[in-house]
């Protein structure tokens, strides 16, 4: 049985938040870079969701070029459940595949995104676990709006499963991942399992994920200007998520949603949860409040912060050794609680 850490002692909120922290110097570099390549871009806030799109896929070129070398690549689509279409998803084998799956949701705001935007991401995940990974493609908001994204997403999660009882490259650990929404993505696919008594993942990984709806915690406050993502584009994604307003009773305060609002009884059944959060990022303290919620239930969980990086650092390996330590430490999680 795994025992519980106990990391939330480890968490000194008004040090991450404080006027003096910095970018490292990597991620000045980085930043300086992408400033710069903006500088070019049409302005976004002009254009229509799908010219906005179209410039999004060509910035992600900045992060996906030299992929890490795949074993095999396989594309197909899987079954949509409550009539949703079918999801696009690449199946990802890396050299020396272990048997088992992580189940990988991209960010982007759930409006963004596509198997192209997080190709470097979900292969560096694939060959950093010696997993396959199977990163599928979800409908988009505002077109598609809650639970469209969620049951591409848990549509995806019940492929692997039923793989898991046929192909035994699909006999071992099976995980779901994310980042930023896709993290959200993939903890309410366990949430949303787990409730209904289905086959849950075996564990959660997360990162930098959406799990709450206040925009005036103390990280949206330090950083949510000037690091990338900002509270603006963050308000405006979960208003096209999740609509309706902020009144009592909107749909943006659903667990399913937003996982903190999650009860005790619901958080106390979930698998094993990997958390991390970027240091310089608006969302830092979801990933805070969500530690915190798991720790109160009595969850196995884990959180880290890493110093001096924006939201999304995670696709930008090639250049951030911090990217690189992420993965390292989620996959020692991984290790710890399933071998």
């Amino acid at each position: 049985m795994s025992v519980r850490p106990s990391p939330l002692r480890k968490i000194d909120l008004a040090a991450l938040v404080a006027p003096d922290v910095a970018r490292s110097p990597e991620m000045e570099e980085v930043w300086a870079f992408i400033q710069a390549e903006d500088a070019k871009l049409p302005d976004q806030s002009k254009m229509t969701m799908p010219e906005a799109r179209i410039v999004r896929e060509e910035t992600a070129k900045r992060w996906n070029s030299e992929l890490p070398d795949m074993e095999a690549v396989h594309r197909f689509d899987v079954p949509g459940i409550n009539g949703g279409p079918a999801v696009t998803c690449d199946l990802l084998v890396p050299k020396g595949a272990r048997p088992g799956c992580i189940v990988y949701s991209h960010g982007g705001g759930w409006a963004f995104g596509s198997l192209f935007s997080h190709a470097r991401m979900a292969r560096y995940l694939a060959d950093e676990f010696k997993l396959r990974v199977l990163y599928h493609d979800y409908r988009l908001s505002p077109e598609h709006p809650f639970p469209a994204p969620l049951d591409d997403a848990v549509a995806a999660w019940r492929f692997a499963v039923a793989k898991a009882e046929i192909d035994p490259g699909y006999m071992g650990p099976l995980m779901v991942a994310g980042d930023s929404a896709g993290g959200n993505l993939a903890f309410a696919t366990a949430l949303r399992e787990s409730e209904a008594g289905r086959r849950a993942p075996d564990l959660v990984l997360s990162f930098y994920g959406v799990f709450g709806a206040d925009f005036e915690t103390p990280s949206y406050q330090r950083f949510g200007t000037g690091h990338g993502l900002g509270k603006a584009g963050m308000e405006k994604f979960l208003d096209l998520y999740a609509p309706g307003g902020v009144g009592p009773g909107a749909q943006r305060y659903e667990p399913l949603v937003s996982p903190v609002f999650a009860s005790e009884a619901q958080l106390a059944k979930m698998p094993p949860v990997y958390l991390n959060a970027a240091g310089m990022d608006p969302l830092m303290c979801d990933t805070i409040e969500m530690a915190k919620r798991l720790d109160a239930a009595g969850a196995t969980y884990d959180v880290n912060v890493h110093p001096g990086v924006h939201h999304g650092f995670m696709q930008i390996t090639a250049r951030l050794a911090e990217a690189r330590l992420a993965f390292v430490l989620a996959r020692e999680f991984a290790e710890k609680h399933l071998g």
